[in-house]
C-alpha cells in the first residue's frame, strides 16, 4: 500500500530512483494557519513533513513535477510562519536532522492535484543526486568555495552592514534634534561639545590636578609623620628668631644720637 492517512496529514513515499527498494515516508497537506506571509500564500502552499537531510530543491520539485509548476520551495528545521534567512557572507554546513518543507505552487488547482497524488516521482530524474562515494566527493567539493564567489559574498554583504549602518545613524540623528516639548533624546553616538585647549587652560587644569592630589595625600596621619612636622616647625622658628637677633643688632649699631 502506497498511501496512508494520519489526521490531517497524508502520507506518501518518496524515492530516490525507480528502482528505490526503500523509499522513504512523508506526510502532507494544505498549509492553513491565521496570518498568512507573502512567501507562503493561501490556498496554493502544501506543508510538507519528516523530509530527509538530503533532500533540495530540485529534488522535490522533480517529486511533485506531475501535480503542477512550482514557484518556491522553502525548507525550515521547525514549522514557522515568518521565512527568517540571516545575512552571512559564508554558507554555514547543513544540519543532518529531518526537516520540514513549504512547497509553493503557482495554482491553486496544482496544490489539489498535489493532494490527490497516489505516488510521487523519483527525485532523481536528472540525476543530480550524488551516491555513494561520489556524493562524499561532492560534499567536499561543495565546501571548498571559490575566491571571487567569497569575495562578491563579502562585498554584498558589506554593502548591506554599511547601508544598515548608515540608516541607524541618520535615525539617531533626527532623535538628537529637540522635540516639540525641547528635549533632547541621547543616543551612544551624541558627542559633548569640547573647547579647543589653549596654554592658559592647561596651566588651569594642571593646577586644579595638583590641588586634587594634595588634598588626597595623608599628611599628619602617622605618628612619625606628626613627629616630623613638630621638629620642622621647632627648627623654622629658631631660624626666624636667629634671623630676628640678627635684625635687632644691626637695627642697634646703625642708632645714632640725633639732637637737631
Amino acid at each position: 500500500m502506497k498511501t496512508q492517512f494520519s489526521f490531517d496529514f497524508r502520507a506518501i513515499q518518496l524515492r530516490i530512483t525507480d528502482g528505490s527498494t526503500n523509499p522513504h515516508m512523508i506526510y502532507i497537506k494544505e498549509h492553513l494557519v491565521r496570518d498568512h506571509t507573502a512567501d507562503k500564500p493561501s490556498g496554493r502552499t502544501l506543508f510538507i513533513v519528516n523530509v530527509p537531510p538530503y533532500v533540495d530543491e530540485q529534488s522535490i520539485t522533480n517529486a511533485f513535477k506531475e501535480a503542477g509548476s512550482i514557484q518556491s520551495v522553502h525548507f525550515s528545521e521547525k514549522p514557522n510562519t515568518i521565512n527568517s534567512n540571516t545575512e552571512k557572507f559564508t554558507l554555514g554546513s547543513c544540519k543532518s536532522s529531518f526537516r520540514v518543507c513549504y512547497l509553493v505552487f503557482k495554482k491553486v488547482a496544482s496544490l489539489q492535484n498535489a493532494l490527490k497524488l497516489k505516488e510521487l516521482q523519483p527525485m532523481n530524474l536528472d540525476k543530480h543526486i550524488f551516491l555513494g562515494i561520489n556524493k562524499f566527493i561532492h560534499e567536499y567539493n561543495e565546501k571548498v568555495i571559490k575566491p571571487m564567489e567569497l569575495k562578491n559574498r563579502i562585498e554584498v554583504f558589506m554593502k548591506r552592514c554599511d547601508e544598515k549602518i548608515k540608516k541607524e545613524i541618520e535615525k539617531e540623528k533626527q532623535l538628537e534634534q529637540e522635540d516639540d516639548e525641547g528635549w533632547i533624546t541621547v543616543t551612544k553616538r551624541s558627542k559633548i561639545q569640547s573647547f579647543a585647549r589653549t596654554e592658559k587652560v592647561e596651566n588651569k587644569i594642571m593646577s586644579k590636578e595638583k590641588k586634587s592630589k594634595k588634598k588626597k595625600e595623608l599628611t599628619n596621619f602617622y605618628t612619625f609623620q606628626i613627629r616630623e612636622s613638630k621638629m620642622k616647625h621647632i627648627v623654622s622658628l629658631r631660624q626666624k628668631f636667629d634671623e630676628d637677633k640678627k635684625k635687632i643688632a644691626q637695627i642697634k649699631q646703625s642708632r645714632r644720637f640725633k639732637p637737631f
